[in-house]
């Protein structure tokens, strides 16, 4: 039997726009199936994508397997400033020392390619993500869909990596859920 393959992983502020062009099929092979399984639109447009991979405030992991090719992709906003979609003022309120410090820090996506599911491309960018985290002593926020919370399992994944060898809470601070009502006309006789 084969071992798992290990995937590298190195980090960039700002990924060149040839760098971002090598990891945006990888994007999409990973979030195209997000847009059908979550109410919120998880699929960023090129345009978006190439934004965030220029924005110095986010942080990328990128990682490679032994061939160099990009299988998967990690975002880590070190300044709330870059997710206009999460409002600072609740996590600085929230949590006040690690606002003074500069200390909370945002998870925009992180994914393997779905080729990569046999590899541990995932558990190695996890690994690189947690040491950060851990190094600089952060709280970590971000958002899971209820598809990948209760089908990929990710903060189950996380927490149970981080717990390994980080000493870390965990609370479940806002909830969001999408409703959506048929109407079929109105009733008679009323």
């Amino acid at each position: 039997m084969t071992p798992p393959r290990r995937a590298e992983v190195s980090t960039s502020r700002v990924l060149p726009d040839e760098m971002a062009e090598e990891f945006w099929p990888t994007y999409l092979a990973a979030f195209e199936p997000l847009a059908t399984r979550a109410a919120a639109r998880h699929v960023l447009t090129r345009e978006e994508f190439d934004e965030e991979m220029r924005d110095e405030r986010i942080l990328k992991l990128l990682a490679r397997n032994h061939e160099g090719h990009a299988v998967g992709l990690t975002t880590l906003a070190t300044d709330l400033a870059a997710v206009p979609w999460i409002s600072r003022d609740f996590h600085v309120r929230r949590y006040p020392e690690h606002a003074a410090r500069g200390a909370i820090y945002y998870v925009g996506f992180t994914l393997a390619h779905p080729g990569q599911r046999r590899s541990l491309v995932f558990v190695d960018m996890l690994d690189s993500l947690i040491e950060i985290l851990a190094t600089d002593r952060v709280v970590c926020a971000y958002d899971v869909s209820r598809y990948n919370d209760e089908t990929l399992r990710f903060a189950e994944h996380l927490f149970a990596r981080a717990r390994r060898t980080c000493d870390l809470d965990v609370d479940r601070v806002d909830v969001q859920t999408y409703y959506a009502a048929t109407f079929h006309g109105t009733r008679t006789g009323t």
